[in-house]
């Protein structure tokens, strides 16, 4: 077996890990990179159709705030393009359709959005409340509230616990969903196109990104298809691959929290670590795309864009490249929803988004869709799940401190660490740059 010696060794390619292994590197410090996959960019990947239309598997937008993004694309050479937004929306509330949000679910968001600005991101679990938020439910949260009624309640709850958490609001916290709120700068932000967290697209997609920093490192530096099996932690440092051993002073786990387990550790992780680590849970939701010669929907003076307050299929995006024939209208499904949807064949999958779709855009979605693609990252033994990992009631306060902290020579990076915009690239990026510098300031010179 082969063997290297560095000042640190990052386990994970994704963006968390990425980022750390060039801050690092860019302070002078060597470095290895060990990804399992043959590619880079974790919970991103894109494909493409045979007439060049862009498919986002994964991850793929950008927001005003997600500065360091945006920063990496520019340096890279990645260019970016607005999501697509021609038209009116549509929110089904109940049997009901309508081009705007009814002022019920309005004023449920704007109470959401008071109590998240008291949230401290860095420390939840120290916020005002935060036992007695961490406590409740969103769906016990929304059910106590005076405004709105049961449409309108439920139209919020899947916005935000579904949209955001990928979860069903019983199964979050308010703290849960409050802090995630704040990390992202508040509902309208997290929620919106223009202006919002879905303002903007990558050529390439955000892999393209991931891509250009690997490149940038070296192939000496990030090595593909080495799976960590172990690693042994007792003072220095050694990762074991298949068929390389990485001799450090410290390391960065950048893979997802949820896939922790699969390494050894000798010796054993504290028991707190690993109770919260396994406290997580992963992300379910289902990204689907359908496909067909145009974006039919503008015809008709829609976006694209809706939200439902019930049905398999909780909001759709236009997801059509500019430039290119072809329509895309992209689907999400999250909670129960998108468990049931993974208990069917695919044909079956498909024939009921279809179902569902044509009720909310009219015959032509079943008349003219020409490709249904899926891919669902659940299934993915490296990641298991998608967006991100997040806690139920009483994790952020029973163990929130314990997940972030660093285990002695062990530093920890990715998305669900992140204190801005968790969840996101640009937490991940944010994470992966902090990871970097605790490691770096406790490197002897």
């Amino acid at each position: 077996m082969a063997r290297i010696d560095v000042d640190v060794v990052v386990v994970g390619a994704g963006f968390a890990g990425l980022a750390a292994a060039r801050r690092l590197r860019d302070a002078g410090w060597s470095v290895a990179v060990l990804e399992a996959r043959d590619r880079v960019g974790g919970r991103t990947h894109t494909r493409y159709l045979d007439d060049g239309t862009q498919i986002d598997l994964g991850g793929q937008w950008l927001g005003p705030t997600q500065d360091t993004m945006y920063e990496l694309a520019r340096e890279y050479g990645v260019a970016t393009f607005p999501t697509a937004a021609h038209g009116a929306p549509i929110y089904r509330i109940g049997d009901q359709s309508r081009s705007d949000l009814p002022s019920g679910a309005i004023e449920l968001l704007n109470r959401i959005d008071a109590l998240a600005r008291h949230v401290d991101i860095a420390q939840p679990w120290n916020s005002p409340t935060a036992a007695a938020l961490d406590g409740v439910t969103v769906r016990n949260w929304l059910d106590g509230q005076d405004v709105g009624d049961s449409d309108e309640r439920r139209i919020v709850a899947r916005m935000l616990a579904g949209g955001l958490l990928t979860a069903e609001a019983s199964d979050i916290s308010m703290l849960g969903l409050l802090f995630y709120v704040r990390s992202g700068n508040g509902v309208d932000s997290l929620l919106g196109m223009t202006g919002g967290a879905q303002q903007d697209r990558l050529v390439g997609g955000p892999a393209a990104i991931a891509a250009a920093i690997a490149d940038s490192l070296g192939p000496e530096v990030v090595r593909l298809n080495e799976q960590v099996r172990r690693i042994d932690w007792d003072g220095a440092v050694t990762a074991h691959t298949d068929r390389l051993s990485v001799a450090a002073r410290r390391a960065i786990v950048a893979v997802p929290a949820v896939v922790v387990d699969d390494i050894e550790f000798a010796p054993a992780l504290p028991v707190i670590k690993q109770i919260a680590l396994r406290r997580l849970m992963p992300g379910a939701a289902l990204k689907l795309h359908l496909v067909f010669d145009t974006p039919f929907w503008r015809d008709s003076g829609l976006s694209g864009q809706c939200n439902l307050s019930s049905g398999w299929i909780t909001e759709t995006v236009d997801n059509s490249m500019p430039g290119r024939a072809a329509g895309v209208l992209t689907g999400f499904s999250y909670g129960n929803d998108a468990l049931a949807l993974r208990r069917l064949s695919e044909a079956e999958r498909r024939d009921t988004v279809v179902r569902e779709l044509s009720e909310v855009f009219g015959p032509r979605t079943r008349r003219e869709l020409r490709d249904f693609i899926e891919f669902d990252w659940c299934a993915e033994p490296l990641t298991r799940g998608c967006f991100s990992a997040r806690f139920s009631t009483g994790g952020w306060t029973g163990l929130g401190r314990d997940l972030r902290a660093d285990t002695g020579v062990l530093h920890w990076a990715g998305t669900e660490y992140a204190s801005v915009w968790n969840g996101y690239f640009e937490g991940a990026v944010l994470s992966g740059r902090d990871a970097a510098d605790r490691a770096a300031e406790l490197l002897p010179r």
